[in-house]
């Protein structure tokens, strides 16, 4: 026990980071939003199955598609080429898209007579020979907005922390809730901030989501900080140190947990990620980010902060038990 990390004298620059990191994701995110938010635009997808892919006629559809689109007076602003997705189920349908952007700026009736224009000149020319099931569809897409969806299930989060936060405070301690709490709110933010920041792909729900596991994630591991630090209080060796050694000492020894759990559940997600559907993929790989907000929190930021406290509490029960022994040697005199 010569070896003492000392979590306290890190809590300003944990403080710091957490502050800078959230301060930033919040200006970010009143200019920008988040990834799923996007201006309006105006698209012209053309599905194809897998006859096409394997025939390699995907230049030849292009061509066509660029031929009635400039015969229609449209400029296209971007140009992709996806797997088809079952959003009921968010799978991958076997078909794929070839999807033309288009400037808010277009007209409605322009851009869906240029849709038909297309289906019809893919199905009367004979020499496309593209030899597949093509159909061409025009989309107008909005910018949404999700405020009352993302403050419900923010309320509903908030809630269940609390309850098991308030759990934590009867098993383990006040000082350790007060801490939980401290963090679990640390985690939501800070991934919610990160998310802005990095701008990473979500669906419409993702970041309320993916705060939502980051406090789960936070709850999990001070729960397993708590049992650990509640099992090595008791050891008589701990007696001696101050609240900054016993809890930097007892932080020291929990890093297997995240060696011997964490780790693997990130790489199964990883692993998972990589393999799985690309709208699986959304879901999969930004789990990442959370856990390990949750893991910088739990293991740096959760114990620096615990250390005041629970410094604080154990003069309280000091005291406490003086005024208790005290009183019973008056009564005894």
């Amino acid at each position: 026990m010569t070896k003492r990390f000392l979590p306290g004298k890190w809590l300003p620059v944990w403080i710091a980071l957490s502050a800078v990191l959230i301060v930033a994701g919040v200006v970010l995110f009143s200019l920008f939003g988040f990834n799923y938010v996007s201006p309006e635009k105006k698209t012209v997808e053309i599905s194809y199955d897998a006859v096409v892919f394997i025939e390699e006629k995907e230049d030849k559809l292009a061509e066509e598609c660029e031929k009635v689109f400039a015969q229609s007076g449209l400029d296209y602003t971007g140009k992709r080429t996806d797997s088809e997705l079952d959003m009921s189920y968010i799978s991958e349908t076997g078909n794929y898209l070839l999807v033309y952007t288009f400037s808010s700026d277009v007209k409605d009736d322009v851009l869906v007579k240029a849709a038909d224009d297309l289906q019809k000149a893919i199905d009367a020319d004979a020499n496309l020979n593209l030899n597949g099931t093509i159909s061409v569809s025009a989309h107008t897409l909005a910018g949404e907005q999700f405020h009352e969806g993302s403050w419900r299930a923010a309320i509903a989060l908030g809630v269940a922390a609390i309850v098991a936060l308030v759990y934590v405070g009867f098993r383990f301690g006040w000082a350790d809730a007060i801490t939980g709490l401290i963090a679990c709110v640390n985690d939501v933010l800070l991934t919610l901030s990160l998310f802005a920041l990095v701008r990473i792909p979500v669906y419409a729900y993702g970041p309320v989501l993916f705060a939502g596991i980051a406090a789960v994630f936070s709850v999990i591991c001070w729960l397993v900080q708590c049992m650990k630090m509640r099992e090595n209080f008791k050891d008589p060796a701990f007696a001696s140190l101050t609240a900054q050694e016993a809890v930097g000492l007892s932080v020291a020894g929990s890093w297997k947990f995240a060696c011997c759990f964490l780790i693997p559940v990130a790489v199964v997600f990883a692993v998972l990620g990589a393999v799985a559907s690309s709208g699986l993929r959304l879901f999969l790989l930004p789990v990442l980010l959370p856990l390990a907000v949750s893991v910088y929190s739990s293991f740096l930021l959760a114990p620096a902060v615990l250390v005041p406290f629970k410094s604080k509490f154990d003069k309280m029960k000091s005291s406490r038990k003086k005024y208790v022994g005290k009183k019973k040697a008056e009564a005894q005199e």
